[in-house]
């Protein structure tokens, strides 16, 4: 018995000492590199016969089950740098009176998770319980998550007609760190056009 538990520390000493040495790939990443860009699109569309778009002048944000919207600086930089690709692209802005062709949204959403997870002692099933045993009861560890991210979509506002429902053709969701700042904004909502080279007029 005194072998098989020598044995099973030597083991779990060996586990530890390798997991320690082992570089952490996460924190090696710079923010740049976490930074993850998703495109989808309505593939029907045909991008090239829209001509115009209204942007909304404020950022919805979500957080959770509440929402509203945002007006900060940061905000306003982000609306600018969208509406500068979009007429790069070859589309006119217009006001929302000028029935325009596309309708541009630009949200903030802040989601946060929590949960709890259970610590079960190892030892348990080598120790045995009952019967003279010794047993050591699970520990319960709670966490709480939250991830902000950016989210823009496209609306087919031309084919809508009088229906209350519109088509979502184009969105984009920007995640990762470092997409809060100031100075990253022109790269990351740039990024996600430069994937989208279908996004143009004719």
């Amino acid at each position: 018995m005194k072998v098989k538990y020598l044995n099973i520390m030597l083991g779990l000493a060996v586990a530890a000492m390798s997991w320690s040495c082992s570089p952490d790939a996460l924190q090696d990443l710079t923010p740049e590199d976490s930074q993850v860009f998703i495109t989808n699109y309505e593939k029907n569309t045909n991008f090239g016969n829209y001509s115009t778009f209204s942007l909304a002048d404020s950022v919805f944000v979500v957080q959770n089950d509440r929402s509203g919207v945002a007006t900060t600086a940061l905000d306003f930089r982000v609306l600018s740098r969208v509406a500068e690709n979009m007429t790069k692209r070859g589309y006119a802005r217009v006001g929302k009176t000028a029935k325009p062709d596309f309708g541009v949204n630009v949200l903030r959403i802040s989601e946060t998770q929590t949960g709890v997870v259970a610590n079960f002692n190892p030892w348990n099933t080598y120790w045995g319980f009952g019967g003279g045993g010794f047993y050591y009861p699970p520990t319960y560890s709670y966490y709480q998550t939250t991830e902000r991210y950016w989210y823009v979509e496209i609306i087919d506002l031309k084919n809508a007609g009088t229906s209350d429902k519109a088509t979502v053709v184009w969105n984009a969701q920007i995640r990762g760190d470092g997409i809060f700042d100031e100075n990253a904004v022109a790269s990351v909502i740039d990024a996600v056009f430069t994937q989208s080279t279908y996004l143009k007029k004719n």
